[in-house]
């Protein structure tokens, strides 16, 4: 209730810069989920919001661009796609039944591009194995995310 209460008094005056540290630090799934819509329309109504988040669902869905500081200085800064691109292993895994059997495969992408290139019977789901957020964090920390 009281990060509700901070978040209200924070957007009374329609800021045209809004900094906020660890917005949904603590909140149930409901409430991470309401103050993450709260900050989406800040940012369509174009107040620029600094988030500071160990987070790293929160920085992936809201920001434009993040940046990962170590020891006071800035080791990657980007946005979360092209970060989680140039680091991509450009994989995929395909889960499929085949007689019977479920399977799984990974496989390149230029791979898939050709067509799936082993028999199966049905195709359960593809998956992109591109690397998370949090990984990336840890590439360019050398260390594990804390709360």
């Amino acid at each position: 209730m009281r990060q509700r209460v901070s978040m209200a008094r924070a957007l009374i005056s329609n800021p045209g810069l809004l900094f906020l540290d660890e917005p949904t630090s603590g909140l149930d799934p409901s409430g991470a989920v309401l103050f993450r819509e709260i900050i989406e329309e800040e940012r369509r109504k174009g107040t620029t919001v600094f988030l500071t988040t160990h987070n790293m669902m929160d920085a992936d869905l809201l920001c434009d661009r993040v940046a990962f500081i170590s020891d006071g200085v800035i080791a990657a800064l980007d946005t979360p796609e092209n970060l989680k691109e140039k680091n991509s292993s450009r994989s995929v895994e395909v889960a499929y039944i085949y007689r019977g059997k479920r399977q799984t495969k990974r496989l390149e992408v230029q791979e898939l591009e050709a067509g799936m290139p082993f028999a199966h019977d049905e195709i359960v789901s593809v998956h992109s194995l591109e690397p998370t957020l949090e990984d990336m964090f840890i590439k360019y920390t050398g260390r594990r995310l804390t709360s």
